[in-house]
């Protein structure tokens, strides 16, 4: 009994080190570089407002009008994949999305995404929706994956790198192979998790797998590439209102390896999401003759724009959640 309250008391004690030390110490790295490099944080402020008046502006509204364009298409994606459970417009599978991205901001990894996508489906679909949740963020993830994976190809190619970044790009291109065939697995997935004893009651969540057409994934791959692209683009035209004075493609390189950090270093709080997007942006940039100020600003209004204001959006949707709904919960399909 005593070892059990240990065991718990320590997993307790470990995730408030995750959810909270963690963070302010990529924060704190974040200062440091920035002060390594002679930057004063009061520059990042002054840059940021300096953003939101003159000919900066006009990029600033393209990229906020953008915002509504890459949520659009992640509602047309799970509405492609949610179809396969029960009839849903695009205005539902929106405000999922969105109430999704609210719950994740203060959740771990991807379960507030999942819960607030999951919340505008009857109660009979939820749990049978899940693999689909998954399929389309392993289709996501994939695409991030390739794409960042060509960058880091392309950026080690640019600097004199050691065998470290060899080895880690390696293991990268391994990874996306390896995504690349459990997708083809998918149609096997429940039957596989059936044959183990202490797996086949999680079978059913994997079951709608087998529904997914080829043209069904492709589909879905190519809404997941095009939104990938619509962030690119985001923090191209930012980049460009901050006036980096980077060729594109250089600017597209590093933006991808951003995104690339993002995805495969876990994020346990908003703070830290944000704290290796900048870190992940002073890193990168640091090889580039550009200063770091601007980048970080430029890295900043990205969030704010993208992340940030969905945010306070889905924050009306989360209370439309049919979680929440207490009149005909009762007779509500479970």
């Amino acid at each position: 009994m005593q070892n059990n309250l240990n065991n718990v008391a320590f997993r307790q004690f470990s995730l408030f080190l995750l959810k909270w030390i963690a963070p302010i110490l990529i924060l704190w790295l974040v200062v440091r570089s920035l002060q390594e490099k002679q930057q004063d944080l009061g520059q990042v402020v002054t840059l940021l407002q300096q953003a939101f008046t003159g000919k900066n502006g006009g990029w600033l509204i393209l990229t906020l009008l953008l915002t509504a364009v890459n949520w659009s298409v992640e509602a047309l994606k799970w509405q492609a994949l949610a179809r396969k459970l029960e009839p849903m417009s695009f205005g539902t599978a929106l405000k999922g999305v969105l109430a999704g991205q609210s719950l994740g901001f203060v959740s771990q990894a991807n379960l507030g995404d999942m819960a607030g996508k999951m919340g505008y489906l009857s109660a009979r679909n939820r749990l049978d929706s899940i693999g689909a949740f998954l399929l389309g963020s392993t289709i996501q993830f994939l695409v991030t994956l390739f794409a960042g994976t060509l960058a880091y190809t392309a950026f080690l190619l640019r600097i004199s790198a050691g065998w470290g970044h060899w080895a880690v790009l390696t293991a990268l291109w391994i990874a996306c192979l390896i995504t690349f065939w459990l997708l083809t697995l998918r149609g096997r997935a429940a039957p596989l998790l059936e044959r183990v004893s202490w797996l086949a009651s999680s079978a059913r969540f994997f079951r709608i797998l087998e529904t997914y057409s080829r043209k069904d994934v492709a589909y879905v791959t190519t809404l997941a590439s095009l939104r990938f692209l619509t962030y690119s683009l985001q923090f191209l035209l930012v980049l460009y209102g901050f006036e980096v004075g980077l060729p594109v493609a250089d600017q597209l390189t590093v933006v991808w390896l951003l995104f690339l950090t993002k995805s495969i270093i876990p994020a346990f709080s908003f703070l830290s999401d944000l704290g290796i997007r900048t870190f992940s942006t002073v890193y990168f940039f640091g090889f580039y003759d550009v200063n770091p100020a601007l980048v970080t600003s430029a890295s900043l209004t990205v969030w704010l724009v993208n992340i940030l204001i969905p945010v306070l959006v889905g924050i009306v949707f989360v209370v439309q959640l049919r979680y929440f709904r207490a009149s005909g919960a009762a007779n509500e399909p479970s």
